[in-house]
């Protein structure tokens, strides 16, 4: 709280001097619309010159790619203002390390035939560019993330089927259906995870690109035979198959369940149908496989630095495609061998949704990077502000005791008002600046942190948010002379109110998520019911009543969970498929 005199209180009277509602305001949209980070700064080595001489030129290629590497943790890649600086390192690694190798290999004719003329120039080229500098970031959360779920996912028989099945909750769970009615602006897979929003072809993304980490291969299938109305194989148009060794799963990203071969799901112990499933449905007996995987795996500079990076930086980055450049098995034969037969090489090509919100995400006109910088904007919450410290309240108020009453008086005042208009000056000093807090809160939460802190971060954020004026204490001696209450109130402006509500929804929606992951059913209920309340038209009404009913019926409250499905499954809501599969699965009072 900001100390207030009586020359603070001339200060006020006089509206030429203090216009916040146009000057300051100004500076605060600002600080919302322009927010930069420089790069970050590699430490200085501290080794002798004679210590250097005797490194190995392996040794000083390692120590490159580490330093580069670093650039692309989640938290210090979100803040970076330019992806092109972020691989300025590992060009410099590839160059001085690796170019000889990387000439060396080159995609095979058959893996060309399946790129268009783009593709086939983006994965040939040497050095490492913008948009890969955001795969690698992709790469590397879908790497913790999915290490986390494996690491949680108890059980046992087959464990591998149990943690394919726990990615795609997880998935589901935390990626939730953009209403049809709303603009839909690019977005990478990142600021997909972020956002929490999406398409069905968005959480299928997810799902595949997160499989890949653990090295497991998942297609999107799709048919030519017209839907009918029904169970997902009678009226979906397309499935994802994922692969495992000795068979492969079925998913319907759309209802966000399995799919099955009986016709009651089993949501404690949901058992997927496989592929000899759709070989002996009539719909899908004629299918194609769709390879799920932006071009930039299928680039041999992927296959040079996923092979050089460190056992704690390893990710996987590359995709053998048709064979020729590596000795991994390639992805074609992988697909065809675990479909049994259903499908040939030639029923095979590569999905091109990726691709295209990849470069929509990375080419947006003015009117969709305005709209995405809204979509954006609560992460910057909570704005914070420090007060202003260049002298401490106590060396401002001391003065020599041998100066007259008046003149010391004088003295107090001229140093207060000083301090107050240099906070004046700058909206970030009245008003804060944009904390990021939620950002990175959130990044921890996409990356598979459920720990408590990561709930209680989300807590924190939201109560900070919550502040919606500067409030400054008036001294009483000001309070008696001039009439001032003991509290002057200036109203934050209209945009930062608007990130902070925001933010303070995300929030605590967040925090019920998380309590999800967690298992902790009774208190995601309690979150989500009181986010309702709060937010009745809140952006995640629709997915916090179908959590809501998922955590009930972990409690075993049958009926509670049907009643809040019914109360779901109306026009307008995007996950009603989901609603209505849900339904259906309850077992009968």
């Amino acid at each position: 709280m900001i100390l207030f005199n009586k020359a603070t209180a001339c200060f006020l009277r006089n509206r030429s001097r203090l216009s916040y509602n146009t000057g300051a305001i100004t500076f605060v949209l600002l600080a919302i619309c322009v927010v930069g980070c420089g790069e970050p700064k590699n430490q200085p080595v501290s080794n002798t010159t004679a210590t250097k001489s005797r490194e190995t030129a392996g040794e000083r290629c390692r120590k490159k790619l580490s330093a580069a590497i670093r650039r692309f943790e989640p938290e210090v890649f979100a803040l970076q203002s330019d992806p092109e600086k972020t691989v300025s390192g590992l060009n410099s690694w590839i160059k001085s390390c690796g170019a000889t190798n990387l000439r060396e290999m080159k995609l095979d004719d058959p893996a060309l035939q399946m790129l268009d003329p783009n593709a086939q120039r983006f994965v040939s080229a040497g050095i490492y560019t913008a948009s890969d500098a955001a795969y690698i970031r992709d790469c590397w959360v879908l790497r913790e993330l999915t290490r986390a779920i494996v690491e949680r996912t108890s059980g046992s028989g087959d464990r591998t089927a149990a943690q394919t099945i726990a990615i795609f909750d997880w998935v589901v769970r935390n990626i939730s259906l953009q209403p049809s009615s709303e603009p839909r602006v690019a977005l990478g897979l990142f600021d997909v995870m972020l956002t929490g929003l999406g398409t069905a072809e968005d959480r299928a993304w997810v799902f595949a690109e997160a499989l890949r980490q653990q090295k497991i291969d998942a297609v999107v299938v799709t048919t030519d035979s017209e839907p009918a109305e029904g169970e997902p194989l009678d009226s979906a148009s397309w499935i994802v198959a994922v692969m495992l060794e000795d068979r492969g799963l079925l998913f319907d990203v759309v209802s966000g369940l399995p799919i099955i071969d009986g016709e009651t799901h089993d949501l404690e112990n949901p058992t997927p149908a496989t592929i000899p499933t759709l070989k002996a449905h009539e719909r899908w007996k004629k299918s194609s496989i769709q390879l799920v995987a932006q071009t930039a795996a299928f680039a041999p500079r992927m296959l040079l630095l996923q092979e050089q990076l460190s056992a704690t930086d390893a990710a996987i980055l590359y995709e053998e495609l048709t064979g020729g450049v590596s000795e991994i098995l390639p992805l074609l034969d992988r697909v065809v061998g675990a479909g049994g037969g259903t499908w040939s090489k030639t029923d095979i090509s590569i999905w091109s949704y990726p691709e295209q919100r990849t470069t929509a995400s990375r080419s947006r006109t003015e009117a969709e990077q305005k709209q995405y910088s809204t979509l954006m904007r609560p992460f910057h919450a909570p704005f914070e502000r420090t007060d202003y410290t260049a002298e401490s309240m106590e060396e401002m108020t001391t003065v020599p005791e041998a100066l007259p009453p008046e003149e010391r008086r004088r003295l107090v005042q001229e140093r207060l008002m000083k301090n107050f208009e240099k906070m004046m000056e700058s909206s970030e000093d009245m008003f804060g600046k944009p904390s990021m807090r939620l950002l990175k809160g959130r990044i921890q939460q996409i990356m598979g942190s459920i720990n408590t802190g990561v709930i209680q971060q989300l807590q924190q954020i939201r109560i900070a948010s919550m502040q919606d004026a500067l409030r400054v204490r008036v001294p009483d001696a000001v309070q008696k002379e001039f009439g001032f209450p003991p509290v002057v109130a200036f109203p934050f402006p209209e945009l930062i109110r608007e990130v902070n509500q925001s933010s303070m929804g995300d929030a605590m929606y967040w925090t019920a998520i998380c309590q999800l992951d967690r298992k902790e059913a009774g208190a995601a209920i309690t979150t989500l019911v009181n986010y309702r309340r709060q937010y009745p038209d809140g952006r995640w009404k629709f997915a916090s009543m179908s959590n809501q009913a998922l955590a009930l019926l972990a409690q075993e409250r049958h009926a509670d969970a049907r009643k809040v499905l019914a109360d779901a499954d109306v026009e307008g809501n995007p996950e009603r498929i989901r609603v209505k599969a849900l339904l259906q699965a309850i077992p009968s009072p």
